[in-house]
Protein backbone atom coordinates (compact mmCIF):
# COMPACT_ATOMS: atom_id res chain seq x y z
CA UNK A 1 0.00 0.00 0.00
CA UNK A 2 1.36 3.42 -0.91
CA UNK A 3 2.14 5.67 2.07
CA UNK A 4 0.22 8.94 2.21
CA UNK A 5 2.13 12.01 1.02
CA UNK A 6 4.15 13.85 3.64
CA UNK A 7 3.73 17.46 4.75
CA UNK A 8 5.99 19.61 6.96
CA UNK A 9 5.56 19.45 10.72
CA UNK A 10 5.34 23.06 11.84
CA UNK A 11 8.07 23.77 14.36
CA UNK A 12 10.39 20.93 13.34
CA UNK A 13 13.92 21.82 12.30
CA UNK A 14 14.13 18.94 9.85
CA UNK A 15 11.85 17.24 7.31
CA UNK A 16 12.76 13.93 8.96
CA UNK A 17 9.88 14.76 11.33
CA UNK A 18 6.85 15.28 9.11
CA UNK A 19 3.14 14.55 8.86
CA UNK A 20 1.31 11.96 6.84
CA UNK A 21 -2.47 12.27 6.83
CA UNK A 22 -2.14 14.61 9.81
CA UNK A 23 -0.06 12.17 11.88
CA UNK A 24 3.55 12.78 12.99
CA UNK A 25 6.19 10.47 11.57
CA UNK A 26 9.92 10.17 12.17
CA UNK A 27 11.43 9.27 8.80
CA UNK A 28 9.47 6.16 7.76
CA UNK A 29 7.95 5.33 11.15
CA UNK A 30 4.74 6.74 12.75
CA UNK A 31 5.74 7.93 16.21
CA UNK A 32 2.37 6.89 17.64
CA UNK A 33 3.44 3.28 17.01
CA UNK A 34 6.69 3.87 18.94
CA UNK A 35 4.72 5.23 21.91
CA UNK A 36 2.43 2.20 21.79
CA UNK A 37 5.40 -0.15 21.73
CA UNK A 38 7.67 1.52 24.28
CA UNK A 39 5.41 3.73 26.39
CA UNK A 40 5.83 7.38 27.33
CA UNK A 41 7.67 9.56 28.10
CA UNK A 42 9.86 8.47 25.18
CA UNK A 43 12.75 10.07 23.35
CA UNK A 44 12.80 9.42 19.59
CA UNK A 45 15.87 10.23 17.48
CA UNK A 46 16.35 10.46 13.72
CA UNK A 47 19.53 9.03 12.16
CA UNK A 48 18.81 11.08 9.02
CA UNK A 49 19.18 14.35 10.92
CA UNK A 50 22.52 13.24 12.39
CA UNK A 51 23.80 12.55 8.88
CA UNK A 52 22.33 15.74 7.41
CA UNK A 53 23.87 17.99 10.07
CA UNK A 54 27.26 16.27 10.12
CA UNK A 55 27.53 16.53 6.33
CA UNK A 56 26.54 20.22 6.49
CA UNK A 57 29.48 20.86 8.83
CA UNK A 58 31.84 18.80 6.71
CA UNK A 59 30.75 20.64 3.56
CA UNK A 60 31.20 24.03 5.23
CA UNK A 61 34.56 23.43 6.91
CA UNK A 62 36.12 20.98 4.49
CA UNK A 63 37.98 17.70 4.86
CA UNK A 64 40.76 19.26 6.93
CA UNK A 65 38.59 20.26 9.89
CA UNK A 66 38.37 17.96 12.91
CA UNK A 67 34.73 17.68 14.04
CA UNK A 68 34.45 16.62 17.70
CA UNK A 69 30.90 15.86 18.82
CA UNK A 70 30.17 17.34 22.27
CA UNK A 71 29.22 14.21 24.19
CA UNK A 72 27.49 16.21 26.93
CA UNK A 73 24.67 17.09 24.51
CA UNK A 74 23.52 13.48 24.32
CA UNK A 75 25.83 10.65 25.42
CA UNK A 76 23.78 7.68 24.20
CA UNK A 77 26.25 4.98 23.14
CA UNK A 78 24.43 4.21 19.90
CA UNK A 79 24.41 7.87 18.88
CA UNK A 80 28.14 8.08 19.64
CA UNK A 81 28.77 5.07 17.42
CA UNK A 82 26.67 6.55 14.60
CA UNK A 83 28.55 9.84 14.75
CA UNK A 84 31.92 8.08 14.83
CA UNK A 85 30.90 6.14 11.72
CA UNK A 86 30.26 9.46 9.99
CA UNK A 87 33.79 10.60 10.89
CA UNK A 88 33.36 12.49 14.15
CA UNK A 89 35.80 12.65 17.02
CA UNK A 90 34.57 13.63 20.47
CA UNK A 91 34.63 16.57 22.87
CA UNK A 92 34.77 15.29 26.45
CA UNK A 93 34.23 17.12 29.74
CA UNK A 94 34.47 14.25 32.20
CA UNK A 95 36.10 10.91 32.83
CA UNK A 96 32.66 9.34 32.64
CA UNK A 97 32.27 10.54 29.05
CA UNK A 98 35.66 9.02 28.23
CA UNK A 99 34.45 5.74 29.70
CA UNK A 100 31.38 5.91 27.45
CA UNK A 101 33.61 6.00 24.37
CA UNK A 102 35.56 3.04 25.69
CA UNK A 103 32.37 1.13 26.57
CA UNK A 104 31.15 1.66 23.00
CA UNK A 105 34.48 0.40 21.63
CA UNK A 106 35.20 3.75 19.98
CA UNK A 107 38.69 5.16 19.42
CA UNK A 108 39.81 7.89 21.79
CA UNK A 109 42.73 9.26 19.79
CA UNK A 110 40.49 11.86 18.14
CA UNK A 111 39.01 13.14 21.41
CA UNK A 112 39.67 16.46 23.13
CA UNK A 113 39.16 16.92 26.88
CA UNK A 114 37.89 20.18 28.38
CA UNK A 115 36.49 21.21 31.75
CA UNK A 116 37.45 23.68 34.47
CA UNK A 117 37.85 21.08 37.22
CA UNK A 118 39.54 17.99 35.83
CA UNK A 119 40.29 15.50 38.58
CA UNK A 120 43.68 13.71 38.70
CA UNK A 121 42.12 10.35 37.85
CA UNK A 122 40.37 11.86 34.82
CA UNK A 123 43.62 13.35 33.54
CA UNK A 124 45.48 10.08 34.05
CA UNK A 125 42.73 8.12 32.26
CA UNK A 126 42.72 10.52 29.30
CA UNK A 127 46.52 10.42 29.01
CA UNK A 128 46.40 6.61 29.06
CA UNK A 129 43.69 6.69 26.38
CA UNK A 130 45.94 8.75 24.08
CA UNK A 131 43.51 11.58 23.39
CA UNK A 132 44.33 14.27 20.82
CA UNK A 133 44.81 17.07 23.35
CA UNK A 134 43.59 18.62 26.60
CA UNK A 135 41.91 22.02 26.65
CA UNK A 136 43.61 23.71 29.63
CA UNK A 137 41.27 26.05 31.48
CA UNK A 138 43.24 27.01 34.60
CA UNK A 139 46.92 27.31 35.61
CA UNK A 140 46.36 24.81 38.43
CA UNK A 141 45.97 22.07 35.81
CA UNK A 142 49.56 22.33 34.58
CA UNK A 143 51.28 20.41 37.42
CA UNK A 144 48.55 17.76 37.29
CA UNK A 145 49.08 17.33 33.56
CA UNK A 146 52.87 17.29 33.96
CA UNK A 147 52.55 14.64 36.67
CA UNK A 148 50.41 12.47 34.42
CA UNK A 149 52.84 12.96 31.54
CA UNK A 150 55.78 11.87 33.69
CA UNK A 151 53.91 8.84 34.98
CA UNK A 152 53.03 7.80 31.42
CA UNK A 153 56.51 8.51 30.12
CA UNK A 154 55.28 10.69 27.27
CA UNK A 155 54.55 14.33 26.50
CA UNK A 156 50.98 15.64 26.74
CA UNK A 157 49.53 17.96 24.10
CA UNK A 158 47.51 20.91 25.39
CA UNK A 159 45.44 23.71 23.88
CA UNK A 160 45.01 26.77 26.08
CA UNK A 161 41.39 27.82 26.47
CA UNK A 162 41.21 31.57 26.07
CA UNK A 163 38.38 33.77 27.21
CA UNK A 164 38.35 36.58 24.63
CA UNK A 165 35.57 38.60 26.27
CA UNK A 166 33.13 38.21 23.37
CA UNK A 167 29.43 38.42 24.22
CA UNK A 168 27.71 35.92 21.93
CA UNK A 169 24.23 36.49 23.43
CA UNK A 170 21.83 33.88 24.80
CA UNK A 171 20.71 33.05 28.32
CA UNK A 172 23.31 34.07 30.91
CA UNK A 173 23.67 30.46 32.08
CA UNK A 174 25.02 29.40 28.67
CA UNK A 175 27.44 32.26 27.99
CA UNK A 176 31.03 31.13 28.47
CA UNK A 177 33.27 33.82 26.95
CA UNK A 178 32.62 36.83 29.15
CA UNK A 179 34.69 38.17 32.01
CA UNK A 180 32.29 36.92 34.69
CA UNK A 181 32.30 33.23 33.75
CA UNK A 182 34.38 30.40 35.17
CA UNK A 183 35.63 29.28 31.76
CA UNK A 184 38.99 29.86 30.10
CA UNK A 185 41.71 32.39 30.83
CA UNK A 186 41.40 36.07 30.04
CA UNK A 187 43.79 37.45 27.43
CA UNK A 188 45.47 39.75 29.96
CA UNK A 189 46.60 36.75 32.03
CA UNK A 190 47.07 34.20 29.27
CA UNK A 191 50.60 35.21 28.28
CA UNK A 192 51.96 34.04 31.63
CA UNK A 193 50.16 30.72 31.27
CA UNK A 194 51.67 30.16 27.82
CA UNK A 195 55.12 30.78 29.28
CA UNK A 196 54.36 28.34 32.11
CA UNK A 197 53.34 25.67 29.60
CA UNK A 198 56.51 26.25 27.59
CA UNK A 199 58.57 25.91 30.77
CA UNK A 200 56.89 22.75 32.07
CA UNK A 201 58.56 19.46 31.07
CA UNK A 202 56.17 17.03 29.48
CA UNK A 203 53.70 19.64 28.19
CA UNK A 204 53.45 20.62 24.55
CA UNK A 205 51.36 23.63 23.45
CA UNK A 206 49.57 22.62 20.25
CA UNK A 207 46.78 25.16 19.98
CA UNK A 208 44.17 27.49 21.38
CA UNK A 209 40.58 26.84 22.34
CA UNK A 210 37.71 29.33 22.44
CA UNK A 211 34.12 28.34 23.20
CA UNK A 212 31.70 31.27 23.16
CA UNK A 213 28.68 29.57 24.70
CA UNK A 214 25.52 27.96 23.40
CA UNK A 215 22.90 29.00 20.87
CA UNK A 216 25.19 31.44 19.04
CA UNK A 217 23.03 32.80 16.23
CA UNK A 218 25.56 34.77 14.17
CA UNK A 219 28.92 34.05 12.56
CA UNK A 220 30.34 37.38 13.70
CA UNK A 221 31.30 36.36 17.29
CA UNK A 222 33.45 33.53 15.93
CA UNK A 223 35.34 35.88 13.63
CA UNK A 224 35.76 38.50 16.35
CA UNK A 225 37.05 35.91 18.84
CA UNK A 226 39.62 34.65 16.33
CA UNK A 227 40.80 38.19 15.62
CA UNK A 228 41.44 38.70 19.34
CA UNK A 229 43.24 35.38 19.64
CA UNK A 230 45.49 36.17 16.67
CA UNK A 231 46.32 39.57 18.13
CA UNK A 232 47.24 37.83 21.40
CA UNK A 233 49.41 35.24 19.64
CA UNK A 234 51.28 37.93 17.73
CA UNK A 235 52.21 39.58 21.03
CA UNK A 236 55.13 37.18 21.68
CA UNK A 237 56.94 34.51 19.68
CA UNK A 238 56.44 31.83 22.33
CA UNK A 239 52.68 32.10 21.90
CA UNK A 240 52.84 30.72 18.37
CA UNK A 241 55.57 28.12 18.82
CA UNK A 242 54.31 24.64 17.97
CA UNK A 243 50.70 25.74 17.44
CA UNK A 244 48.87 23.57 14.91
CA UNK A 245 45.19 23.72 15.96
CA UNK A 246 42.53 26.31 16.64
CA UNK A 247 39.48 24.92 18.45
CA UNK A 248 36.61 27.34 17.88
CA UNK A 249 34.27 25.36 20.11
CA UNK A 250 30.64 24.80 19.25
CA UNK A 251 27.50 26.61 20.28
CA UNK A 252 25.99 26.62 16.78
CA UNK A 253 22.35 27.58 17.26
CA UNK A 254 19.27 25.68 16.13
CA UNK A 255 15.92 27.33 15.51
CA UNK A 256 13.57 25.76 18.10
CA UNK A 257 10.71 26.43 15.72
CA UNK A 258 11.53 30.10 15.20
CA UNK A 259 13.81 29.87 12.18
CA UNK A 260 16.70 27.97 10.62
CA UNK A 261 19.82 26.71 12.32
CA UNK A 262 22.97 28.87 12.30
CA UNK A 263 24.56 29.27 8.88
CA UNK A 264 27.68 27.21 9.55
CA UNK A 265 29.04 28.01 6.09
CA UNK A 266 29.18 31.67 7.14
CA UNK A 267 31.13 30.69 10.28
CA UNK A 268 33.58 28.71 8.16
CA UNK A 269 34.00 31.59 5.71
CA UNK A 270 34.74 33.92 8.61
CA UNK A 271 37.55 31.84 10.17
CA UNK A 272 39.09 29.43 7.66
CA UNK A 273 41.08 31.94 5.58
CA UNK A 274 42.89 33.27 8.65
CA UNK A 275 43.54 29.75 9.94
CA UNK A 276 44.89 28.64 6.57
CA UNK A 277 47.27 31.62 6.54
CA UNK A 278 48.73 30.35 9.84
CA UNK A 279 48.70 26.69 8.88
CA UNK A 280 46.33 25.93 11.75
CA UNK A 281 43.76 23.15 11.62
CA UNK A 282 40.18 23.99 12.63
CA UNK A 283 38.61 21.95 15.42
CA UNK A 284 34.83 22.15 16.04
CA UNK A 285 32.82 20.97 19.04
CA UNK A 286 29.18 20.82 17.88
CA UNK A 287 26.63 19.19 20.13
CA UNK A 288 23.16 20.72 19.90
CA UNK A 289 23.63 21.46 16.17
CA UNK A 290 24.05 17.75 15.46
CA UNK A 291 21.47 16.19 17.79
CA UNK A 292 19.04 18.92 18.90
CA UNK A 293 16.69 18.76 15.90
CA UNK A 294 17.30 15.00 15.69
CA UNK A 295 15.18 14.27 18.75
CA UNK A 296 11.66 14.64 20.09
CA UNK A 297 10.12 13.80 23.45
CA UNK A 298 6.77 11.99 23.27
CA UNK A 299 4.39 12.46 26.18
CA UNK A 300 0.82 11.37 26.89
CA UNK A 301 -1.94 13.60 28.22
CA UNK A 302 -3.13 12.74 31.74
CA UNK A 303 -5.84 15.33 32.13
CA UNK A 304 -6.73 19.00 32.17
CA UNK A 305 -7.25 21.52 34.95
CA UNK A 306 -8.52 25.10 35.07
CA UNK A 307 -7.04 27.40 37.71
CA UNK A 308 -8.21 31.03 37.66
CA UNK A 309 -7.25 32.26 34.19
CA UNK A 310 -4.85 29.41 33.31
CA UNK A 311 -5.65 26.10 31.65
CA UNK A 312 -3.18 23.40 32.66
CA UNK A 313 -2.66 20.43 30.38
CA UNK A 314 -1.20 17.65 32.56
CA UNK A 315 1.13 15.20 30.81
CA UNK A 316 3.30 12.27 31.89
CA UNK A 317 6.64 13.93 30.99
CA UNK A 318 8.13 16.36 33.48
CA UNK A 319 11.09 18.57 34.32
CA UNK A 320 13.09 15.51 35.33
CA UNK A 321 12.74 14.24 31.72
CA UNK A 322 13.39 17.61 30.02
CA UNK A 323 14.93 20.21 32.33
CA UNK A 324 15.66 22.99 29.85
CA UNK A 325 12.32 24.85 30.13
CA UNK A 326 12.57 25.03 33.93
CA UNK A 327 16.31 25.73 34.03
CA UNK A 328 16.73 28.18 31.13
CA UNK A 329 13.12 29.15 30.38
CA UNK A 330 13.85 27.46 27.05
CA UNK A 331 10.97 27.22 24.61
CA UNK A 332 10.50 23.99 22.65
CA UNK A 333 7.73 23.68 20.06
CA UNK A 334 4.98 21.36 21.30
CA UNK A 335 2.61 19.77 18.79
CA UNK A 336 -0.10 17.10 18.81
CA UNK A 337 1.05 13.79 17.37
CA UNK A 338 -2.29 13.40 15.58
CA UNK A 339 -3.94 16.50 14.18
CA UNK A 340 -7.68 16.75 13.86
CA UNK A 341 -9.24 18.55 16.81
CA UNK A 342 -10.10 22.19 16.19
CA UNK A 343 -10.37 25.19 18.46
CA UNK A 344 -6.89 25.97 19.70
CA UNK A 345 -6.56 27.65 23.11
CA UNK A 346 -3.58 28.70 25.20
CA UNK A 347 -2.52 26.14 27.78
CA UNK A 348 0.39 25.50 30.15
CA UNK A 349 1.81 22.04 29.47
CA UNK A 350 2.92 20.74 32.87
CA UNK A 351 4.11 17.48 34.37
CA UNK A 352 3.51 15.51 37.58
CA UNK A 353 6.64 16.68 39.46
CA UNK A 354 5.96 18.51 42.71
CA UNK A 355 7.37 21.89 41.62
CA UNK A 356 5.68 25.00 40.25
CA UNK A 357 8.61 25.17 37.85
CA UNK A 358 7.67 21.81 36.35
CA UNK A 359 6.51 22.84 32.92
CA UNK A 360 7.34 21.90 29.33
CA UNK A 361 5.71 24.99 27.84
CA UNK A 362 3.63 27.94 28.93
CA UNK A 363 0.76 29.57 27.07
CA UNK A 364 1.00 27.29 24.07
CA UNK A 365 -1.74 27.14 21.42
CA UNK A 366 -3.00 23.55 21.41
CA UNK A 367 -6.31 21.95 20.45
CA UNK A 368 -8.52 20.24 23.05
CA UNK A 369 -6.90 17.01 24.26
CA UNK A 370 -8.28 13.90 25.87
CA UNK A 371 -6.55 11.52 28.27
CA UNK A 372 -4.13 9.35 26.32
CA UNK A 373 -3.62 11.78 23.45
CA UNK A 374 0.03 12.19 22.50
CA UNK A 375 2.07 15.37 22.26
CA UNK A 376 5.56 15.77 20.82
CA UNK A 377 8.09 18.20 22.28
CA UNK A 378 10.30 19.05 19.32
CA UNK A 379 14.03 19.83 19.13
CA UNK A 380 14.62 17.79 22.29
CA UNK A 381 17.59 15.70 21.17
CA UNK A 382 20.19 17.85 22.95
CA UNK A 383 20.34 18.30 26.73
CA UNK A 384 17.14 16.32 27.13
CA UNK A 385 18.01 12.75 28.02
CA UNK A 386 21.51 13.82 29.08
CA UNK A 387 20.12 16.11 31.82
CA UNK A 388 17.31 13.78 32.89
CA UNK A 389 17.16 12.81 36.54
CA UNK A 390 15.24 10.65 38.99
CA UNK A 391 13.74 13.60 40.86
CA UNK A 392 10.52 12.60 42.64
CA UNK A 393 11.79 9.00 42.23
CA UNK A 394 10.76 8.99 38.60
CA UNK A 395 12.28 6.63 36.07
CA UNK A 396 14.22 8.14 33.19
CA UNK A 397 12.66 7.65 29.73
CA UNK A 398 13.45 5.04 27.13
CA UNK A 399 15.16 6.15 23.90
CA UNK A 400 14.60 4.96 20.32
CA UNK A 401 16.63 5.60 17.16
CA UNK A 402 14.83 5.60 13.81
CA UNK A 403 16.74 4.99 10.59
CA UNK A 404 14.52 4.90 7.53
CA UNK A 405 11.63 2.57 8.28
CA UNK A 406 13.35 0.75 11.15
CA UNK A 407 13.32 1.69 14.84
CA UNK A 408 15.85 0.47 17.39
CA UNK A 409 15.51 0.72 21.17
CA UNK A 410 18.81 2.31 22.24
CA UNK A 411 18.05 2.77 25.93
CA UNK A 412 15.56 0.84 28.01
CA UNK A 413 13.30 2.67 30.42
CA UNK A 414 14.70 2.39 33.93
CA UNK A 415 13.18 -0.28 36.12
CA UNK A 416 11.75 0.87 39.45
CA UNK A 417 14.27 -1.23 41.36
CA UNK A 418 17.12 0.73 39.74
CA UNK A 419 15.98 3.84 41.59
CA UNK A 420 17.30 2.52 44.90
CA UNK A 421 19.56 -0.39 43.88
CA UNK A 422 22.76 1.43 44.92
CA UNK A 423 21.52 2.71 48.25
CA UNK A 424 22.91 1.37 51.54
CA UNK A 425 21.17 -1.69 52.89
CA UNK A 426 19.02 -0.66 55.85
CA UNK A 427 20.59 -3.43 57.94
CA UNK A 428 23.98 -1.75 57.50
CA UNK A 429 22.91 1.67 58.80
Amino acid sequence: MTAPPSAPCVGSGSPAFHRRAGELWCEGVPVRELARRHGTPLYVYSAAVLRERYLALRSAFGAGAHICYAVKANPNLTLLARLHALGAGFDLVSGGELMRLQAAGLPTRGAVFAGVGKEPWEIAAAVAAGILFFNVESPHELPLLAEAAAAAGRSVRVALRLNPGVDAGGHRYIRTAGGDTKFGIGLAAAGGVVEAIAGTPGLELCGYHVHLGSQVQSAEPYRLALDRVLEFVDGAAVRGDGVTHYDLGGGFAIGYGRGPALDVAAVAAGVLPALAARGWRAVLEPGRYLVGDAGILLTAVLGEKQQDHTTFLLVDAAMNDLLRPALYQAEHPIVPVVEGATGERLVDVVGPVCETGDFLGRQRPLPPCRRGDLLAVLAAGAYGASMASNYNSRRRPAEVLVDGDTAQLVRRREASRQLFADEVDLDEV
